[in-house]
């Protein structure tokens, strides 16, 4: 078969073929066992559904391929190149000139690591590092934190859920199973529900994000004085042990 021009989507959780283009090029298609659903970028369930795959072998800039590809009207995009094929090449593509190239292997010596000893100052916090004791929350205690809501003020209504790609949808599973087994969270009855979504994160991944807007505007904030910083530094001169406020581990 002729090189045919093809769409790399990074949006798509699966490799695509144009249905048309399938069974003009006699390509064997396999029925699914039932049918599947494709959700667009908006959120909104596509009115065609999937009712064949077909397994294809490329050769894409001289690498060899065997890629899954579900069957669906395109238009005139014969094939689209989703994660599953961009997961296993983790092409290089430069977009000024629209090339695709790979990155070259690279081989690394492994070295066996050195038992080091620990510090005598944190021998007496080691089970703050305990990851048993980090998959459950505190006691309750009489300086717990409360959250509290302007005289008057009427809750906000439940907000709609915000609309998911798969891959969010699944990401947003994980959180939430993972969470649940760590007894970091629980089941609410509230009569509040604040809608989530996800950013992405600078180094790749999604980060969760609650929209917390309408609960904000009837909170009391709280009113302190900020200290002064050169009362920080004049505590701190003589220190010679540094941290800093790990924000996943709370």
């Amino acid at each position: 078969m002729d090189p045919i021009r093809t769409l790399v989507d990074s949006g798509s959780s699966q490799n695509f073929i144009d249905i048309t283009f399938a069974q003009k090029h006699k390509i064997p298609l396999i029925e699914l066992t039932s049918p599947r659903t494709v959700i667009a970028i908006d959120g909104k369930e596509i009115k065609d559904k999937i009712w064949y795959k077909a397994t294809l072998n490329l050769n894409i800039e001289g690498r060899d391929f065997g890629q899954t590809f579900f069957a669906m009207p395109l238009g005139d995009t014969p094939l689209i190149l989703g994660l599953p094929w961009l997961t296993e090449a983790n092409p290089n593509i430069c977009w000024r000139d629209f090339s695709l190239s790979y990155h070259e292997e690279e081989h690394f010596t492994g070295k066996m690591g050195q038992e080091l000893e620990l510090p005598p100052e944190i021998e007496d916090f080691q089970d703050v590092f305990s990851e048993e004791l980090f998959k459950q929350l505190p006691e309750h205690q009489p300086y717990d934190c409360t959250i509290e809501f302007k005289e008057g003020s009427e809750l906000p209504k439940p907000a709609k859920v915000y609309p998911m790609s798969p891959a969010e949808s699944k990401a947003m599973k994980e959180y939430l199973d993972k969470e649940l087994a760590d007894r970091k969270i629980e089941p609410s009855h509230s009569p509040v529900a604040s809608p989530c979504f996800f950013a992405k994160k600078a180094g790749g991944g999604l980060r969760l994000v609650v929209d917390y807007r309408k609960i904000n505007e009837i909170t009391v904030n709280d009113q302190f004085p900020i200290p002064l910083q050169a009362d920080f530094l004049e505590k701190i001169k003589d220190a010679k042990i540094f941290s800093k406020l790990d924000l996943k581990s709370g």
